[in-house]
């Protein structure tokens, strides 16, 4: 009797924390989605609004005094822990890792054959939370022994809160993926400051390119360009750009230095697959349309072009790079993916590195309104420049 009241004891934990970890992380389930290549893209963002909510109804459905009804819950229970096994199983034959965000944002992320174990675990208690559901035994518990019951539930509470202390606690991803040198992709994280997540100014990064003429660039003269909003802004500390290397389409070789001598650079790091990577590479044409007249964007992935898929190909183009493990994105200072950095054409770093999915659509936006208050706020008679290439 014990065994089969605490398996739905324990289910009934995992779905209310995995449906309140989901409220606040619903993007990181949109992401997740995309990640692990389920179809109907479109129905994401409903499916990550829904999702939430309809894990915590059945945890609390688990526990209505009606055997017909909480068998019907236990089901249903039941399939969804199914379908979840599936995609984790279907998630570790891809060829890069992907994240799941099973329990939003705690604990790890990574799909691994440890979240495949745990999901064995939790299917194997749905079935057991099925026969006590069908055969009355939790019914009864709860009308007969309710304080039992409640005692039961907390202790196992407890035991999972001790071990979890006694584990050293939810390890945050990216944390764990520094300690042991491993990247984490996809995982949104939030920029230090303002000095390590703001462009420093477009003027500047663009300042020391010549145009077609032999001039520098003239976005708006030192007189009419407005005063940046933020004056934390002005304090961004401009370091010279590291020794880092790329790869060509054609497969020649290129530093940052060499990449920036005609002009500045726009890198988006990013990795096929990942949620938020998505979301930014579905940008790409906008952001490419809009900024490769003052600069150049590359979207830099760490698998070799000839690798990529059609879609990303078709998404980007010839605006591709390949970042050899990693090693241009750890050198400017670069986390996860996707993150992006403003390298200036007069050799220094002119923004970020800013890493998520949102803050670098953020970060781009930022410096296309940089360029278009540049625009509006230049002389009469004077036009932004694009520098030579």
């Amino acid at each position: 009797m014990t065994v089969l009241l605490a398996a739905p004891i324990l289910l009934t934990l995992t779905l209310l924390v995995s449906g309140l970890a989901k409220l606040g992380a619903r993007q990181g389930t949109e992401d997740a989605m995309t990640s692990l290549r389920l179809p109907l893209r479109s129905f994401h963002r409903s499916v990550a609004n829904l999702l939430p909510v309809a894990e915590i109804v059945l945890a609390l459905g688990l526990w209505v005094p009606s055997v017909p009804l909480q068998a019907l819950t236990a089901m249903l229970v039941a399939l969804l822990m199914v379908a979840y096994l599936v995609i984790i199983a279907r998630a570790l034959t891809f060829g890069e890792p992907v994240e799941c965000s099973c329990f939003g944002t705690l604990a790890s992320p990574t799909v691994s054959r440890t979240t495949l174990g745990r999901n064995l675990v939790l299917m194997l208690l749905a079935i057991i939370t099925l026969l006590a559901a069908s055969s009355g035994a939790m019914t009864l518990a709860l009308v007969q022994v309710p304080l039992s019951l409640v005692g039961l539930g907390i202790a196992l509470l407890l035991a999972i809160v001790l071990t979890v202390l006694t584990l050293g606690g939810f390890a945050d991803g990216a944390a764990a993926a520094r300690s042991t040198g491993g990247p984490v992709e996809g995982r949104t994280q939030t920029p230090a400051g303002p000095r390590a997540g703001a462009p420093a100014g477009v003027q500047t990064a663009l300042a020391a390119a010549p145009t077609a003429d032999g001039r520098a660039p003239e976005l708006a003269s030192a007189e009419t360009a407005e005063e940046p909003a933020d004056e934390e802004l002005l304090d961004y500390e401009r370091a010279a750009i590291p020794g880092g290397v790329l790869q060509q389409p054609s497969g020649r070789l290129i530093t940052l230095t060499q990449l920036t001598a005609q002009s500045a650079a726009l890198l988006i790091f990013v990795s096929e697959g990942c949620g938020p990577c998505e979301r930014v590479l579905d940008r790409a044409d906008g952001w490419i349309d809009s900024l490769s007249p003052f600069m150049q964007v590359k979207f830099v992935f760490s698998r070799p072009i000839d690798q990529l898929r059609e879609r990303t190909t078709q998404r980007v183009g010839e605006h591709a790079m390949h970042d050899l493990q990693f090693t241009a994105r750890s050198t400017l200072g670069g986390r996860t993916a996707p993150s992006a950095v403003l390298l200036g054409a007069d050799g220094l770093l002119a923004g970020g590195p800013v890493d998520g999915g949102s803050a670098v659509i953020e970060f781009v936006e930022a410096i296309q309104e940089q360029l278009a208050g540049a625009a509006h706020g230049a002389p009469d008679g004077a036009e932004l420049s694009p520098p030579a290439r």
